[in-house]
């Protein structure tokens, strides 16, 4: 005991670490080493975690009096010292100890003054933190704290570690499945081959169910992190998971429209996330049509033109696919507005086409889709004589402007590529301005635009 005193007065856990492995364990010293406990769960444990385990978990099997060490177990979880937190938990857990609702709220209360912030945050502390958070979620969680308390707590320490790209353990996730069994992260951990390590619940409707997914995948993508980008073939195989879902229950009502579309505007950062293919792209197209199909024809043109509406009022314009999107819900609404000469459709022109003015985008070459869209809307109108005084105005306040943006445009952008003084410039221009070879075709279906609108209003 004399060596383990000197230990113990030079505050180095590495000469506690040595001074017990020759230490009798028969038990005559009980309170000592009770008092060792508190003194070293106030230490820095975090410089060498693995000796400080090692000595936490020895004299914790030194203390005989097991209300003594259910108190030190409180004691550590009240004090959340770093290393020692995840031993208390799991003695708790092992002799069936539950925290009071007093406890609870000391312990919450010191887990919130104590959490990290991500610039605080380093390397080295994260396994720890992430094992720190895990055990506490666990007997919090047993001990009756709500579970959106734990939820949020487990989400905050999963963004916190996303940042470092760490793979979070499974002890993590599984007690994320529990308090969030259909969180984005929890489904595509499912969806991987080998043995389940996740049972997700399977009482829910397949409508109720969809719900819960959806709102999940909402939540998870409502504030960016680095998980995000380096995960989006993962995160798009769940996005496809739920909208297969989706395609397998009833038809959808009025009051799903808010809900899918923000589905969509959560899901549409994936398509610039790394591994996302042109096929993956060109596949998202498909999707919308098949959202939009899940609600009757009444229905459909209030469900594009609020997805458009939300669009237009992003105010992040960074995400490279939108173009595209937009440019799909264009199509869509023109497909099912003129392939079955639906009247809802047509009531709802004047505002959609309120909505695609509102839509701007610099970069023509970079929104080709968008225009070439717009341009193949307002023909079809024509074709087949809608609203004839709409089709006038269509095409001389949005269709001709855009006309004449596009042609300043392109002209900005031969300038530039005449002015380049080496082919260094040249080719660097030419790189930039990839999208050139599809500006005759964008003509070419404006031309096509204006000779049928022009026909139907001079009519």
């Amino acid at each position: 005991m004399l060596r383990l005193s000197k230990a113990l007065d030079s505050k180095l856990i590495g000469e506690v670490a040595l001074a017990l492995q020759d230490l009798d364990d028969s038990g005559k010293c009980s309170d000592a080493f009770e008092y060792i406990l508190y003194e070293i769960i106030s230490w820095d444990l975090t410089q060498l975690p693995a000796v400080s385990e090692g000595v936490i978990r020895r004299l914790m099997d030194l203390v005989n009096n097991r209300d003594s060490l259910e108190n030190i177990s409180q004691k550590i979880l009240k004090a959340q010292s770093a290393v020692a937190v995840q031993l208390a938990v799991t003695k708790m857990i092992e002799e069936n100890w539950l925290l009071s609702h007093e406890a609870c709220n000391d312990v919450w209360r010191k887990i919130k003054a104590n959490q990290p912030t991500e610039e605080k945050l380093d390397e080295n502390m994260i396994d720890e933190y992430v094992a720190r958070v895990t055990a506490n979620c666990k007997i919090l969680r047993l001990s009756g704290t709500p579970r959106r308390f734990l939820s949020s707590m487990l989400l905050e320490c999963f963004k916190a570690s996303s940042q470092f790209r760490k793979t979070v353990s499974t002890d993590f996730l599984n007690e994320l499945a529990i308090l969030s069994s259909f969180h984005p992260v929890i489904i595509a951990g499912s969806m991987k081959k080998g043995p389940n390590i996740f049972l997700l619940p399977q009482v829910f409707t397949e409508y109720h169910r969809f719900c819960l997914e959806t709102q999940e995948f909402i939540s998870f993508y409502r504030h960016h992190s680095v998980y995000h980008r380096a995960n989006s073939c993962g995160m798009l195989s769940v996005f496809r998971s739920i909208c297969d879902r989706m395609n397998r229950i009833e038809p959808l009502q009025g009051e799903d429209i808010e809900n899918v579309v923000d589905l969509w505007l959560a899901a549409i950062p994936i398509f610039d996330g790394h591994g996302i293919s042109m096929n993956d792209i060109t596949d998202s197209a498909k999707l919308i049509e098949a959202s939009t199909s899940k609600f009757d024809i009444k229905r459909r043109p209030l469900f594009l033109k609020r997805f458009l509406r939300k669009l237009s009022e992003k105010k992040d314009a960074s995400v490279g696919m939108e173009p595209q999107i937009v440019a799909t819900i264009i199509t869509t609404f023109q497909r099912n507005a003129f392939n079955h000469k639906s009247s809802e459709f047509y009531e709802e022109l004047g505002e959609f086409w309120t909505l695609c003015l509102k839509m701007k985008y610099d970069d023509i070459y970079y929104a080709t889709v968008f225009y070439s869209a717009v341009f193949t809307l307002a023909q079809a109108q024509a074709v087949f004589r809608v609203k004839k005084e709409l089709c006038r105005a269509v095409y001389e306040k949005i269709l001709q402007p855009m006309h004449q943006q596009i042609v300043d445009f392109v002209k900005l952008k031969n300038l530039e590529t005449n002015k380049a003084s080496t082919d260094e410039e040249r080719i660097m221009l030419e790189q930039k301005n990839l999208g050139a070879s599809y500006f005759s075709i964008l003509t070419c279906t404006y031309k096509n635009a204006e000779d049928r609108i022009l026909e139907f209003i001079n009519q």
